[in-house]
């Protein structure tokens, strides 16, 4: 209060006085300590950039002889907006950052993340991407570069490119927990005028709670769980907009802070005009990322408990078993009745030949894009209630839900043996995402999330 009122009577001799002192002999000592400090080059480059966005226009100021301090601090009428830089471009211009630059292919985020640009893409934004660390291939930044969004990665690049062009951005939509907490307070230091979008894609603290009966390792589990639940929290309180993937999950914030400013953007499904017919079709399938717990549990849960039982009344189906980074254990089960196929580029063949899909996911959080997908091709679905979370699934409507390891194995048989059911869950599905998860549906969401003043 003392420094505003300083500021308010008399800038010009507060801001004199502070320049003599960091010119003096006690300014050379604090810079002389500064520089034997242990920092990286990322903490110096973020202290240096605040310093030099105060120093320097002060200093030459200071050094002309008669500085005009109304250039410095402008009548501002104890308005702040009137001491921050000038918005540089149009409003549609957006900054997004994310983990990497989407692969769509490899795992549930990324698709939905690219989908996420298209659609802003569509809708006319100018979108510049950050990526905080590079992709595995060069070909999904091209891919970005190909559709008009400028690509940087890393986290020196992404400084550089905040403290340059910071002032073309009123809107900044930042992706994912860790992320976020890395990007936040570079955001609102160098982009003071943007609205902050914080994405939290799910919720990983009640992921993290839901697997800690499954985990060899419970009370890890159990404080890792307690520390994203303050990460997350925290992204939520600094930003201006939360998004939530279902209204579960909005619920669940709105639970820890409550009057939080949050919106719900579902995942985002391409629904697929042709579906091969039930009788072209056979065997079990399943995919997911395998950097992800929850799928490495599902598939030993499933193998262990749920296939022998389908095995003893359907003896040739088959269960393969697709998805990235497929650790060896995995890779393991490898069988006449089982195949492990690891990465899959391109998953379409095998969508249009299961017969069924299985999802016995026993934990997890959010909206589990691989049941999404399956619904878009028109494979029916078998899951849990954890796998049917978000979507507003209804049993025996839209797919089959069931709980215990021998309700999952009688539907998956019902749904391999008779037909008449297989359609209807293959129309009902499909119908559900087309009304509440296709581009068309979640754009009419996205546009006034990016458009509105929360």
């Amino acid at each position: 209060m003392a420094i505003r009122d300083k500021i308010g009577r008399g800038s010009g001799s507060f801001i004199k006085e502070a320049l003599v002192q960091w010119t003096s002999a006690a300014g050379r000592r604090v810079r002389g300590f500064y520089r034997l400090l242990p920092l990286g080059e990322t903490r110096r480059g973020r202290i240096k950039a605040v310093v030099n966005a105060i120093w320097l226009p002060l200093s030459k100021l200071f050094c002309s002889g008669d500085p005009k301090w109304s250039q410095v601090l402008p009548d501002w009428h104890s308005d702040w907006s009137s001491l921050f830089p000038p918005i540089e471009t149009a409003d549609r211009r957006i900054l997004v950052i994310d983990w990497k630059a989407p692969t769509p292919d490899r795992d549930s985020g990324s698709f939905r993340m690219r989908m996420i640009l298209d659609l802003m893409a569509e809708a006319g934004w100018a979108i510049d991407f950050i990526g905080d660390r590079p992709a595995e291939s060069l070909s999904y930044e091209t891919s970005l570069k190909e559709r008009g969004i400028r690509v940087i990665v890393g986290q020196e690049s992404a400084l550089k490119h905040l403290i340059r062009h910071g002032g073309s951005y009123q809107t900044v939509w930042i992706s994912r927990p860790e992320i976020a907490e890395r990007y936040l307070p570079m955001v609102r230091s160098l982009i003071v005028q943007a609205r902050v979008i914080y994405d939290t894609v799910d919720l990983h603290w009640i992921r993290l709670r839901r697997g800690i009966p499954f985990s060899d390792k419970p009370e890890k589990v159990r404080r890792d769980a307690e520390r994203y639940r303050e990460i997350e929290l925290c992204n939520a309180r600094c930003a201006d907009l939360t998004i939530a993937i279902s209204d579960d999950e909005k619920s669940a914030l709105l639970n820890e802070v409550p009057g939080l400013a949050v919106a719900v953007l579902p995942n985002i499904h391409t629904i697929f005009p042709y579906v091969e017919a039930v009788l072209a079709r056979s065997d079990l399938f399943f995919i997911g990322s395998f950097n992800h717990p929850p799928n490495v549990d599902a598939v030993f849960y499933f193998v262990r408990e749920i296939f022998p039982l389908i095995l003893e009344r359907v003896p040739d189906v088959r269960f393969h078993i697709a998805g990235s980074d497929m650790p060896y254990s995995v890779r393991a089960l490898k069988s006449k009745r089982i195949n492990p196929l690891g990465y899959v580029r391109d998953v379409t063949p095998w969508f249009q030949r299961a017969r069924v899909f299985v999802a016995p996911l026993r934990h997890g959080a959010g909206m589990k894009g691989k049941v999404g997908q399956s619904l878009a091709f028109g494979l029916p679905v078998v899951t849990t209630s954890v796998g049917a979370e978000g979507m507003g699934l209804v049993h025996e409507i839209d797919a089959l839900i069931a709980e215990d390891a021998g309700g999952f194995a009688e539907a998956v048989i019902r749904l391999y043996s008779d037909d008449t059911l297989w359609q209807r869950i293959s129309c009902g599905g499909q119908d559900l995402m087309r009304q509440h998860f296709s581009k068309e549906a979640v754009g009419r969401v996205l546009t006034p999330v990016l458009c509105s003043n929360h």
